[in-house]
């Protein structure tokens, strides 16, 4: 029975990670992998009531709520700032879907580890590399694999300087991003998952894959995340959670600091002085400059408001989405709805993981979380679905089936 579930998700789940943008209108357009992700969901409810293990179902539970707070948040600050904009039902559609993509997706993780336990981390992880290769076999196939390597290589050489064709074609930021994450768990949980069986074998895939989508803010993201976590593992005793507390407001502070920079005009500045290559995205912050101010009295546009503006720019214009979601977050929801948003995403779950599985636990979180903010100054990461699933379940799997016994 078990092997037999083993299989039906993992293809779910493959078909979730391959279906990256492919949608189906039904009434309104819906992207296949939510509704994938809602057939994983469904189906480990009724696992649920077949075989009902309690312990571990309200310790997901807990984890479910905790992780869905700050969409709930981007939904309520939204709902008077909706109707006082008078936004019409496009933006609003549009705000509310994006949360409740987030959602699913955690109930599809949440569901994945009631049924297989740990192992449901695993399960995913494969789902997502076997997805990724296919991608990337189907372009080998048509272009052979010394082609494929030979590009592969400059890629690394040049760190994403120069981007061939064939690059470009497996180039998946979603579920790169998203491995990435998962890659970034195994290694600040290596110690305990280092005995896990094939796991060096899937990790290797895992790499290839994500240096085949090679994100230059994923790799730094990265470092930094582990570097937080040698500072914050290095503290001894009972100063590791107020450590660990202390990180994540300085984190969010870091991130308004952030659209300060961005708004007084000093991140052009500094990205013309030190000649990065920001790929347009500087172009698009002037575009939106006009729409949003620093202050308490700026109240935001509602959800949904910045991601409609860009699928309306015209014609000239080729990327459709403003690639800082820190940016999008604030201007969205405003300055006390951002401050609201942050302190859920980063202080509260570290606090609140800390406190049921242990502050080991509540630093993983922490720099999952960093990683996640981090990559948002420069992509959408936020609301990436495959995203927000690989957090929820690298957060949720920690010690699972030690605690489900306390």
């Amino acid at each position: 029975m078990q092997a037999a579930l083993g299989v039906i998700y993992f293809l779910l789940s493959v078909a979730m990670y391959y279906f990256n943008m492919e949608r189906i209108q039904l009434g309104v357009d819906l992207m296949y992998k939510v509704l994938l992700a809602a057939a994983v969901a469904g189906i480990s409810f009724m696992v649920f009531l077949v075989r009902t293990n309690l312990a571990r179902a309200r310790l997901l539970l807990k984890y479910i709520c905790l992780l869905i707070l700050p969409h709930l948040a981007v939904i309520l600050v939204s709902m008077p700032i909706w109707v006082y904009r008078m936004q019409g039902g496009v933006v609003m559609r549009r705000g509310l879907m994006y949360q409740i993509y987030g959602i699913i997706a955690v109930l599809a993780m949440a569901g994945i580890l009631y049924v297989f336990g740990e192992k449901g981390f695993w399960l995913n992880l494969a789902a997502m590399v076997t997805a990724n290769l296919i991608t990337i076999l189907e372009v080998i196939r048509a272009q052979g694999m010394g082609a494929y390597l030979a590009e592969l290589r400059k890629l690394i050489m040049t760190f994403a300087g120069e981007t061939g064709e064939l690059m470009g074609a497996v180039e998946i930021h979603e579920l790169t991003f998203a491995i990435g994450l998962c890659l970034l768990f195994c290694m600040m949980n290596w110690k305990r998952i280092r005995k896990s069986p094939g796991v060096g074998l899937l990790l290797a895939a895992a790499v290839f894959c994500f240096l085949s989508g090679f994100k230059r803010i994923g790799i730094a993201a990265i470092a930094a995340a582990m570097l937080s976590r040698i500072i914050l593992g290095a503290v001894s005793g009972g100063r590791r959670r107020r450590w660990l507390m202390l990180f994540s407001f300085c984190a969010i502070g870091g991130m308004f600091v952030y659209i300060w920079l961005v708004k007084s005009g000093i991140y052009e500045f500094l990205s013309d002085y030190f000649h990065l290559d920001t790929m347009g995205r500087r172009e698009l912050s002037w575009y939106i400059d006009e729409y949003y101010w620093i202050g308490p009295d700026y109240i935001g546009n509602g959800a949904g408001f910045v991601s409609r503006m860009f699928y309306d720019l015209p014609a000239e214009y080729t990327i459709r989405a403003l690639h800082n979601e820190i940016l999008t977050i604030y201007i969205d929801i405003g300055f006390w709805g951002f401050w609201l948003w942050m302190l859920l995403y980063m202080p509260v779950r570290s606090w609140a993981m800390a406190k049921w599985q242990d502050v080991e636990g509540g630093i993983l979180c922490c720099c999952a979380g960093l990683f996640v903010l981090l990559t948002a100054m420069t992509d959408n990461t936020i609301n990436y679905t495959y995203v927000t699933g690989s957090l929820a379940i690298s957060v949720m799997s920690y010690r699972l089936e030690a605690l489900e016994g306390d």
